[in-house]
This record gives C-alpha cells, sequence and structure tokens, in this order.
C-alpha cells in the first residue's frame, strides 16, 4: 500500500482521532467552531423568524435583529471566557513567580497555537533561575573573599591603635583615618551582601508572623531611643523575616539620625489591608525630585550641613527588603518641617 488505511490500522486510527481532537480543542478551533455555530444559529433563526412571523418586513427584521443579537452575546461571553483561560493562567503563574516562587511553571498542554508559548515561558523562567542561583553563589564568594582580608586589615589596625600613645602625632591621625575608612568599608560590605540576598530573595522560608508593636518596640530598645517615640493606634501582625525587617528599621532610624536632624516620631497602625509604619525626622525634608531616586543604590543627597557620610545602600536596602515582603516605601514631608518615610505592609491574616 501507498498509503495509511486508518480503517485497518488499529495504531493509525486513535493518532488520527487525537490530532483532530487536539485541532478542535485549539485556540483557533475554539475560534472557527463557535463563529461558525453563531452563524448558523442566526441563519435558523432567520429562516425560521421569515417563515413564522408575517406581519411585515420591519417587524421581522426587528425579531431578527434582537435574536441574533442575543445569540451573538451569549456565544461571544462563553468564547471570551474560553479564550482568556489561559491568558488569566499566564497571569498567575506569573504573580506567583514574581513572589518569590521561582519553582512554579505553566502546565504542558496540547495546544498547538498555546504550545510554543507555554515552552518560551518556562524557558525564560528557567534561564531566570539559574541566574538567580548564580548570584547567590556570587553573595557567598564576596563574602568570604572580602571579609577575610577586611578582618585582617582590622585585626592589625586595632593592634596598633593599642600603642597608639607611643605613635607620632602624625601617625595617630593617619591611624584614626584608616580606622574610620574601614569601618565605612565594613558597613558598605555588611549593606552590599544584604541586599544582595534580599534582591535574591533569600532565605523565603523564615517568614513568621510578627507584631508590627513588638518589632518596632523591640528595634527602638536595640538602639536605646526612649520609648515614648513610639505610637502604634492599632497592633498589625505581618508575615515576615524578623532580622531583615529590623535590619530595614534600622537603616531607617539611622538615616534619620545621620542626614535628618533625629528621629522625632515613630507611628505604626492601619490602612485597609496593609500595616502603615512611619519614620520622621527632623531634618529640612527631601526635595520632591530626590524622593523616588534616594532609594536607589549609591545615591546619596545632601540634606543638610550636618550630614554625615553614608554608604549610598541603606535606604536600597529598605526598598529592597519591603518589597521583598510585598510592600511598599515612600517619601514625603513632615507637617511642620521634616522628612517622612512610610512602609506599608500587607498584614497577616492572623490579624484580629
Amino acid at each position: 500500500m501507498s498509503g495509511t488505511d486508518f480503517t485497518r490500522d488499529p495504531v493509525a486510527l486513535p493518532v488520527r482521532r487525537r490530532r483532530l481532537l487536539s485541532r478542535s480543542q485549539s485556540l483557533r478551533g475554539r475560534a472557527v467552531i463557535s463563529f461558525a455555530l453563531t452563524a448558523g444559529l442566526v441563519s435558523c433563526v432567520l429562516a425560521a423568524s421569515v417563515s413564522v412571523i408575517d406581519r411585515g418586513v420591519w417587524m421581522t427584521l426587528i425579531v431578527c435583529t434582537v435574536c441574533g443579537t442575543a445569540i451573538g452575546g451569549v456565544v461571544g461571553l462563553w468564547l471570551s471566557r474560553r479564550l482568556l483561560e489561559p491568558l488569566q493562567r499566564v497571569t498567575r503563574t506569573a504573580a506567583r513567580i514574581a513572589s518569590g516562587e521561582l519553582g512554579t511553571r505553566l502546565p504542558d498542554t496540547d495546544d498547538p497555537d498555546l504550545a510554543p508559548t507555554v515552552d518560551t515561558f518556562n524557558a525564560m523562567v528557567d534561564s531566570l533561575q539559574r541566574r538567580i542561583e548564580r548570584e547567590r553563589r556570587l553573595v557567598g564568594d564576596v563574602s568570604h573573599e572580602l571579609r577575610t582580608p577586611l578582618t585582617t586589615l582590622t585585626t592589625s589596625v586595632g593592634v596598633m591603635a593599642r600603642h597608639e600613645e607611643d605613635l607620632p602625632e602624625r601617625s595617630r591621625r593617619a591611624l584614626a583615618l584608616v580606622q574610620a575608612e574601614l569601618d565605612h568599608l565594613r558597613r558598605l560590605l555588611d549593606d552590599l551582601l544584604a541586599l544582595a540576598r534580599a534582591e535574591a530573595r533569600m532565605h523565603r522560608a523564615d517568614a513568621e508572623p510578627l507584631s508590627v508593636r513588638e518589632l518596632l518596640e523591640h528595634t527602638l530598645a536595640e538602639l536605646r531611643y526612649p520609648p515614648e517615640l513610639l505610637r502604634v493606634s492599632i497592633d498589625v501582625t505581618v508575615l515576615g523575616r524578623k532580622l531583615e525587617l529590623e535590619r530595614a528599621l534600622v537603616n531607617l532610624l539611622e538615616n534619620a539620625e545621620r542626614h535628618g536632624g533625629g528621629v522625632v516620631a515613630v507611628t505604626a497602625g492601619r490602612v485597609g489591608r496593609e500595616a502603615v509604619i512611619t519614620v520622621e525626622d527632623a531634618g529640612p525634608g527631601v526635595a520632591p525630585e530626590d524622593r523616588t531616586r534616594i532609594f536607589d543604590r549609591f545615591v546619596t543627597v545632601r540634606r543638610s550641613r550636618r550630614a554625615g557620610t553614608g554608604t549610598g545602600i541603606g535606604l536600597a536596602l529598605v526598598a529592597e527588603t519591603v518589597a521583598a515582603h510585598g510592600g511598599r516605601v515612600e517619601c514625603g514631608d513632615r507637617p511642620g518641617g521634616g522628612a517622612r518615610f512610610i512602609v506599608n505592609i500587607p498584614f497577616s491574616e492572623e490579624t484580629h
């Protein structure tokens, strides 16, 4: 035989049926079948209306128009839901991946029209996951390679500092300068590593329910701020990683001390389904054109003459940490002068 006899071949027949079924279930097949059924139904309604209704051309035309529009609307509604279902699946999967679930993938499909999109989407996520894993390994390597010589330098300078009295005045000034630069380098390294971990969404499994009141009280106590500085209108529970959120709050408080003339108020409450934390300072405030870019890395804005030197990483780490918890941080004006930093984080369902 020169061709395949589907009526006799028991293997070829199921393959043919699967191909026909796959074509009928594809997006293109659904659209073609739906429009064909719609046209057929409308034609039947028109024919039935013309043969049944005997009240003139205009009445027949009105009835046919109404019935045809109703049929088209019902079929269009059903078709739109069927066609948008794959798009909604992609949207849900992309949202889960954006939230940090990098192991999520789109399920395989037999639809020949959707298969290339699914394969390309999953390949893109695979590439993204490999890149993030490489960055995580880089964080560990950089941490080890930089901390070792930095520790050696710090130890050596500490030994020299114990004999500072035996050094001449010029050498003591040079030693103080080296100590200050080493401290700046250590803080910069710590901030860079913390920022890299936050951007890589590391330690996501450590999230736990946290009381915002207790979190703020502990952070302020560690920095020896007076307890009356804190005002909590309503306690809210958020799902987060305690050490990361504490570090973000410490960075906000230190930024207010270093650049904003000191912290004047820390408040916490609830707006909608979000916990809201505000840190206000007594400085000159932040210019409107700088209120977004101050959260970029290595951006420092001189807000007063007494402003100290920072690493340019602190606020970027705050923004990345808050974003990793599904929230956002903004900068605005404080009534009466100064800056107000507002942190919004979705609260946990355990909040009462």
